[in-house]
């Protein structure tokens, strides 16, 4: 009707007390706790309609099983709108990357150009929200220690100008957010003298370069010969990591000497709902994200006996495979026919082996406590239709030859490039 007035362009009253204000052209700002609350009222609406779910495949009332459906398929629309609100783009955030790096260019006297790929990559807000200190640490880490000064560059045949890349992508269930330099890389015979004199390391001890690199998470690690503004504070990279960490995501670093250092954060789209694959292993129940499945197949005959080799031929290609029975301790007999779910996780595939696959699932995550944490194997527990608690498995911490030493013995780590 010509003149009806338009509710969602109303202006909005000064001093709300609900923390909404409208902004015009039909956008509405809502207060970040309000988002957080509908999440969580959404994820407890997901729990009971499994409940229902639960009760109308038993009970055989076809109107009560057709009631059901339609809320699961209201209940899966409404999960996907809140989801879709709490997703921001990387590019909320960048705008003070371009500014961090103008502001030391001039600082430091190098000049440095900043490369972003990938800023219409979303994640959840939660997450855009607390990665910004981060990578504002690593690009200061990587202007200050990575890239040589210009008179250097261009002795070794390098551009005046140092070169930082953010770039972001989604991979499966996961965002991979990776930031790189093209400047000296890390001196592992420093990090390695370093390590020994703060007693990290012993002084004949024998370690992998990418473990040795890894010791500059640690808590205090520095190697600044002198304190500035920018580092030697004994602070920084311990604390990425354990940011990382709380958003149940993984930091990995590799270098190359002369060529640069790149650190890759891998985090999950959300920190809230997924769907899950549901599984039993040993006569209990565990979730799987879907996301990272990517098939399944059955496990052949005589796989479960040969004990050496963990490799499983898919289409003329070799995937590696673990038995999640003796991962996770349980006590059941394995059933007769096992299947071996084959996941990815950032660029490798992985095949677990379960004995049964139940369904998908939607899955919303409880946080585990403090006590079980530090898991490398599970990232959450979530709440069936029963009643029954089912932990969810951490595909990226099952896929770490770190992670399951034997795995790494028995296979090169080539496989899982």
């Amino acid at each position: 009707m010509a003149g009806a007035p338009r509710a969602e362009a109303a202006p909005a009253k000064a001093g709300r007390p609900d923390g909404a204000t409208a902004t015009g052209g039909g956008l509405i700002r809502i207060a970040a706790s309000r988002l957080d609350e509908m999440m969580d009222r959404v994820g407890e609406l997901i729990i009971a309609e499994a409940r229902l779910a639960e009760i109308a495949a038993g009970s055989g009332l076809p109107a009560l099983v057709s009631v059901t459906e339609d809320i699961q398929r209201l209940a899966t629309g409404m999960r996907d709108a809140a989801m879709s609100i709490r997703m921001t783009p990387l590019s909320s955030i960048t705008g003070r990357f371009r500014r961090l790096v103008h502001d030391l260019a001039a600082q430091i006297g190098k000049p440095i150009d900043l490369v972003i790929l990938g800023e219409e990559t979303e994640l959840d807000k939660t997450v855009v929200e607390q990665l910004a200190e981060p990578l504002m640490h690593l690009i200061r880490n990587a202007a200050d220690h990575g890239l040589e000064e210009p008179a250097t560059r261009l002795a070794h045949g390098k551009p005046a100008a140092g070169r930082l890349t953010l770039a972001a992508r989604h991979s499966g269930t996961e965002v991979v957010i990776e930031l790189s330099d093209d400047g000296r890389g890390l001196d592992a015979a420093r990090i390695r003298a370093k390590a020994i004199e703060v007693g990290l390391l012993s002084r004949h001890a024998e370690i992998e370069q990418a473990d040795l690199f890894r010791l500059i998470l640690a808590p205090g690690f520095s190697t600044a010969e002198r304190l500035t503004e920018l580092s030697g504070r004994g602070v920084g990279m311990d604390v990425v990591r354990r940011t990382v960490t709380d958003l149940r995501g993984r930091l990995d670093l590799s270098s190359e000497p002369g060529q640069g250092t790149r650190v890759t954060l891998r985090l999950p789209l959300t920190l809230a709902i997924i769907d899950g694959l549901l599984v039993e292993v040993g006569g209990e129940r565990f979730i799987i994200p879907l996301g990272a499945v990517e098939e399944i197949v059955e496990l052949p005959d005589k796989a479960g006996e040969d004990r050496t080799s963990r490799l499983i031929d898919i289409r003329g290609r070799l995937v590696p495979y673990l038995f999640l029975r003796e991962i996770l301790a349980t006590q059941g007999e394995p059933g007769p026919y096992q299947k071996v779910v084959v996941v990815t996780a950032g660029d490798s595939r992985l095949g677990l082996v379960v004995d049964r696959i139940i369904g998908s699932n939607q899955t919303v995550i409880k946080q585990l406590s403090a006590l079980h944490s530090g898991l490398g194997a599970l990232s959450g527990a979530t709440i069936l239709g029963d009643g029954s608690v089912a932990l969810i498995l951490d595909v990226t911490g099952l896929a770490s030859p770190e992670w399951h030493p034997t795995l790494s013995e028995d296979h090169p780590k080539e496989v899982f490039a």
